[in-house]
């Protein structure tokens, strides 16, 4: 007796949740149409009908993260009301930390494979790198406008150089060195702060 038609949404998510399998357990070598149609147990037709390359699977993939992790990134990006100050640095890094270690075994090998395709290297900055610089200069802005930011600092160059420091540090500190969201906090937050307000906060502080 065949197997029951998968629905459009059925087929759909099974080639995601493949894609992210694979590329978590066995690395961006092993993701390919062939291995995903197996694994997501899909032909090649439903494959196709779904997604034009397994590029377009990964820039789905790299969507979801991005509007899970900026959701979970405080107030400081997602309140365009918040003024910020040195105090909810810490703990708006630590919660966007929380929500991107659920993540990270795939982001690291992703993030590996960008090394060697153009086009992944594009979506990574397209997808993920991008719209956190645009809403942390959003934020700058905001924050310079009620005096507890320095004019002195260039809102979107300042807010990309702290975009690109998350970046790396996240993808060593948490997906290499396995350090937990409260350590990736302490370690990245002094940066922020020191950039942002001039000081450096006591983390041995209540």
């Amino acid at each position: 007796m065949k197997a029951p038609l998968k629905s459009a949404a059925e087929a759909r998510g099974l080639i995601i949740d493949a894609v992210r399998t694979l590329m978590t357990q066995h690395g961006p070598e092993a993701v390919n149409v062939a291995s995903v149609m197996r694994h997501a147990g899909v032909s090649r037709t439903a494959f196709y009908r779904q997604f034009d390359s397994i590029h377009e699977v990964f820039a789905e993939i790299l969507l979801e993260i991005q509007a899970e992790l900026l959701a979970e990134s405080g107030e400081w990006i997602t309140d365009p009301d918040a003024v910020g100050s040195p105090s909810v640095v810490r703990p708006n890094l630590e919660r966007y930390a929380r929500s991107l270690a659920t993540h990270i075994d795939l982001l690291v090998p992703l993030n590996n494979a960008c090394g060697n395709d153009p086009r992944l290297r594009k979506l990574w900055r397209d997808s993920l790198i991008q719209p956190f610089a645009d809403a942390s200069e959003a934020s700058i802005i905001r924050d310079q406008a009620a005096g507890a930011v320095s004019s002195n600092l260039d809102p979107a160059s300042t807010a990309l150089m702290l975009t690109f420091l998350g970046e790396i540090a996240s993808l060593e500190l948490m997906g290499r060195q396995r350090l937990s969201p409260k350590a990736y906090a302490d370690v990245v937050g002094p940066f922020w702060t020191n950039v942002l307000f001039g000081v450096v906060p006591d983390l041995d502080s209540p």
